[in-house]
């Protein structure tokens, strides 16, 4: 299972990272490309910060060196990633249980989008975004491909978390079917 996890995030990371040098090879001299579909359109966007662009202008010296809020995102977003791989890769032991599939694709959607974004930080000093959603006066901020896994999967974990499941049948044993006597 945690090689499936992996093979995952790394097509997702290798996807946000085709669809960003499309955006800056092509996207970029052009300004802005109109699609059929209604309210999207693409336009290129360097992000100094992190989403709607929060940390833009952070700057706190250290020493000899500035610390820039495009660095401080790239080093949380290094930090957050490590993390997730060791929860990934853990397996079950007693007192823990296993990651529950749910679980598990929601937390492979956060690690493929902050490795995505993390890369182009270290590499770009920015991230590059461009899809535009927007209805008359409504308009989602420009975002990327890694900026929608971590909001897809930071979303399935949260109804995750609060909206009820029936246990995943353990491998190698026959689902219980439920007791229909059971509030």
């Amino acid at each position: 299972m945690a090689l499936m996890t992996f093979v995952a995030a790394t097509l997702l990371v290798a996807f946000d990272q085709a669809t960003k040098a499309w955006a800056q090879g092509i996207l970029q001299p052009l300004g802005r490309i109109d699609t059929p579909l209604p309210g999207v359109d693409f336009v290129y966007v360097r992000n100094p910060g992190a989403a709607f662009g929060m940390f833009r202008d952070f700057a706190v010296p250290v020493g000899p060196v500035t610390v820039d809020g495009t660095f401080l995102l790239g080093v949380l977003s290094l930090a957050v990633s490590v993390w997730l791989v060791r929860l990934l890769a853990r397996p079950a032991a007693p007192g823990r249980p296993a990651l529950d599939r749910v679980t598990r694709v929601a937390l492979t959607l956060i690690l493929a989008g902050a490795v995505g974004n993390m890369i182009d930080r270290f590499r770009l000093g920015y991230v590059i975004d461009f899809v535009h959603v927007g209805f008359g006066a409504f308009a989602i901020p420009v975002f990327n491909v890694a900026d929608a896994a971590i909001s897809v999967g930071a979303a399935v974990l949260i109804v995750a978390t609060v909206w009820p499941r029936r246990p995943e049948p353990r491998a190698g044993s026959a689902a219980v079917p439920p007791d229909p006597g059971a509030p």
